[in-house]
Formats: C-alpha cells, sequence, structure tokens
C-alpha cells in the first residue's frame, strides 16, 4: 500500500483555507454561512473526485465512503465549519486529512478501504446559535430541537431560518441518527489549538481526556432609564450588574478550581444608546473542565453572585442551559499504548488533557460507538503543515471507550495510514 500524497493533502489545506479567507490569514467560514456552504460543497466534490460516495445528511455533515460498501465503518474526519477569523487547520486538518487517507488507501486497492468512512461535520463551533456540536449531536440523535426552533442566532435572525437558507429543516435533523448504526468507531486528528504544548516545549501529548464544556444564556432586567436625569443611587442599570458578574468571573472561577477556564464572549445591552441606562442586559457563559462536577460548581456559584449582584443594583436574573457536552476520559490503558506507540518512535510524550471539545466527545456518550479522536499532536498550525508534508500523521490521540467495547489504535507519525488500518481490521 502506498503511502499519502503529501503535495495532494497540503494543496486541499491550501483550497479549503481559500474558502472564507481572511486578509490577515485567519478563515472566516461561520456555520450556515455562504463560505461553510462553499466549504461543504467543495469538499463533496473532493470525495467524488476521489471516486467515493458523497452524501450530505440532513444536518448538513457531509460523508464520503466506497460506493456500495457497507457499515459498520471506521469514521474519521472532523469539522470544516470555523469561529470567526478562526485558524487554517482547526477542523479543516483532520477532515482533509482522512479524505487523503481513505482516498489514499482506494488507489492502493487496500481492502480494508471499504471499511472507512470520511466526515465533514457542520456546526462544530456553535458560535452563531450559541450551541455547539450541532452535527455531531444530530448524528446521535442527541440535538435539542426545541431550542433551535424558537431561538434566534447572534445577530437576532431566527435559527429556523437560517437553517432553511441552507436547505436544511429543523424538524428533519435528526433523520440524521440513522445512520448512527454503521459507524463502529471514529477517528479525529487535531492539532492542539492552544499554547501549552508550545510553552512547555512539548511535541506529543498523550491525551488523557475532553472537558466537559457548559454555556448558559443570563439575562439581566432592570429599568430603561435617561442617563443624564437619573443619578446613580436610583439608577436600576442591567449593563452595571451584568458587567459587575463577568468582570469578577476570573477570580470565581480560580478559587474553585486554578485549571479551570471560563468565559464570556458577547454582551449585550438594550436599547443601546449613548444616553440611556440599559434596561437589558444579556450575555452567554462557557464553563470548561475534566471534572463534571468542578464545571456545575462553578456554574452554582456564578449564578448565586449574579442574583446578589443584580439585587444590589436593583435588577434581577434569568439564567437559561443552552447545551452541556460531559467530559469524555481516556481510558488508562489505551493511555499507556499510545506512549509506548510514541516512546518506540524516539519520543517522550506529555500527558495533557484537552481544553478544545471535540466531536468525538458526542460520539462517545452515544454509548453505540468507539470513540477514537488524535487531537492535541501538533504544537502549532505550521507543525501540522510540515510534518504533514513529510508524512506525519497523528502520534498524539484520544481513545474514549464506551458500553459496546474498545478499539485500541495506534498511530505512528511517519505513517497517517497506519492508525486507520489497524483501527478498520478491529471493526467486526
Amino acid at each position: 500500500m502506498s503511502d499519502i500524497n503529501p503535495q495532494r493533502l497540503l494543496s486541499d489545506l491550501r483550497t479549503l483555507s481559500a474558502i472564507g479567507a481572511q486578509a490577515d490569514g485567519g478563515v472566516d467560514r461561520l456555520a450556515w454561512s455562504e463560505a461553510d456552504l462553499a466549504a461543504r460543497r467543495w469538499f463533496a466534490e473532493r470525495i467524488r473526485e476521489a471516486g467515493l460516495e458523497p452524501r450530505v445528511d440532513a444536518a448538513l455533515n457531509v460523508f464520503g465512503h466506497m460506493p456500495e460498501s457497507a457499515g459498520p465503518r471506521l469514521l474519521t474526519g472532523s469539522h470544516l465549519d470555523s469561529v470567526p477569523n478562526g485558524g487554517r487547520l482547526d477542523g479543516a486538518y483532520g477532515a482533509v486529512a482522512g479524505l487523503e487517507v481513505l482516498r489514499t488507501m482506494v488507489e492502493s486497492g487496500e481492502p480494508l478501504a471499504a471499511r472507512v468512512e470520511v466526515v465533514g461535520f457542520a456546526d462544530e463551533e456553535g458560535v452563531r446559535f450559541a450551541i455547539g456540536l450541532i452535527g455531531s449531536l444530530a448524528l446521535t440523535g442527541e440535538l435539542d430541537l426545541e431550542q433551535l426552533r424558537d431561538g434566534r442566532d447572534w445577530q437576532g435572525d431566527p435559527i429556523s431560518q437560517v437553517i432553511a437558507s441552507a436547505g436544511r429543516e429543523v424538524d428533519r435533523m435528526l433523520d440524521a441518527q440513522q445512520h448512527m448504526h454503521s459507524i463502529a468507531a471514529f477517528l479525529e486528528l487535531h492539532i492542539e489549538q492552544g499554547p501549552r504544548m508550545e510553552a512547555e516545549g512539548v511535541d506529543l501529548a498523550v491525551v488523557t481526556g475532553i472537558v466537559g464544556v457548559y454555556r448558559q444564556q443570563v439575562r439581566v432586567i432592570g429599568s430603561q432609564n435617561h442617563a443624564g436625569t437619573t443619578p446613580f443611587r436610583l439608577r436600576h442599570d442591567a449593563g452595571r450588574a451584568a458587567a459587575r458578574a463577568a468582570a469578577g468571573l476570573r477570580e470565581l472561577v480560580q478559587n474553585v478550581d486554578p485549571e479551570a477556564v471560563a468565559n464570556i464572549g458577547a454582551m449585550q445591552f438594550d436599547p443601546g444608546g449613548v444616553n440611556v441606562i440599559p434596561g437589558r442586559a444579556a450575555f452567554t457563559l462557557e464553563v470548561r473542565h475534566l471534572e463534571e462536577s468542578v464545571v456545575h460548581r462553578i456554574v452554582e456559584t456564578f449564578n448565586t453572585n449574579l442574583e446578589t449582584i443584580s439585587a444590589e443594583e436593583g435588577c434581577r436574573a434569568e439564567t437559561e442551559r443552552l447545551s452541556w457536552v460531559p467530559p469524555a476520559r481516556m481510558d488508562p490503558a489505551q493511555m499507556e499504548r499510545l506512549e509506548a506507540a510514541c516512546q518506540e518512535l524516539g519520543h517522550e510524550p506529555a500527558r495533557l488533557w484537552s481544553g478544545a471539545g471535540h466531536v468525538s466527545a458526542v460520539l462517545v456518550h452515544a454509548g453505540n460507538a468507539n470513540a477514537c479522536t488524535g487531537a492535541e499532536g501538533l504544537r502549532t498550525a505550521s507543525d501540522a503543515t510540515a510534518l504533514a508534508a513529510r508524512l506525519l500523521g497523528v502520534a498524539p490521540a484520544e481513545v474514549v471507550p464506551c458500553a459496546t467495547g474498545r478499539i485500541g489504535v495506534q498511530v505512528p507519525r511517519e505513517r497517517l495510514l497506519v492508525g486507520v488500518r489497524a483501527a478498520a481490521a478491529q471493526i467486526k
């Protein structure tokens, strides 16, 4: 069997990065946008050109497999959407690398190619609707359609209309779960997306697990009034209450657990006039940690503090959970196997938990597929590109056991194909 074609892999990555490209080198493929839809059309066409059969499901996930093949299959890939002005390789690397592996297997006449399927998931980032991992949640049947039916995106547009403009229907999105029975395992390649490994001089890491991600909507209700005629002591300023709660977030989180992180990435004041005291304020809170109890303790502490601050400002607060993806722990036995694989290649890997959410966390919690996710393996996007050019793929990985059993995937860096072949061979 041949090795992958590094020039073709890099060419595809460059082409994909041009869709939604920004002047400063970033990529803007916000989910459900025209750039995102264009990337999905491109990915489906590349699948077709490889002699594979493309399929776009009810949630806009793009799949590709050998014609007339049947499951169960090893699913490999990642997501195609990005955050605003995101990185070129976030998600894209895993999807394109998965395609490169599968088409190389087909070109080489590898019998196990029929047991492999590639995917480009939809709306993993969760920026537009404040609900992440939509494509994988639809695939596993865990997507909350009520939130989509009644919600609005970050610009106030009805979510149902945004999805309809992309050619999909909210009420049909769970049709995607019909494909779940054909998936035996999942392998996701990913860069770290953070500074920890680079700061510590670490090239490789065996991941201990994927953090849980909790998101909630917060609304503070006060009294709108004239900013020039209303003295401070008589104000019910929703904006001030929201700002105070946000300003104390870091200290609050670190007092619960120094390793936890949280973020308030968007806040709106209503009506938004320069001379009007905000009568309403709204923002989103996100909390991440590897321990579920820590996440819930932070949320509870924050909400208690929010109520106190709101009362002090003569306001009231409301909170609503948007999404919760529990942590996904990696199996200790598989961690040891991954460490041994790295050591055989002359590398001493670190152990690191993944602070980024991944679709594999959703798949493992579905309970009827093993999840094997390769993440946090390469320090930077430039490292990933250079390593791919040298046929260095997925040494660090996350392997998460499920109720249906375990699958161990050993993936040497020198050959991206080895891990996929090993995994496909174990699918019964």
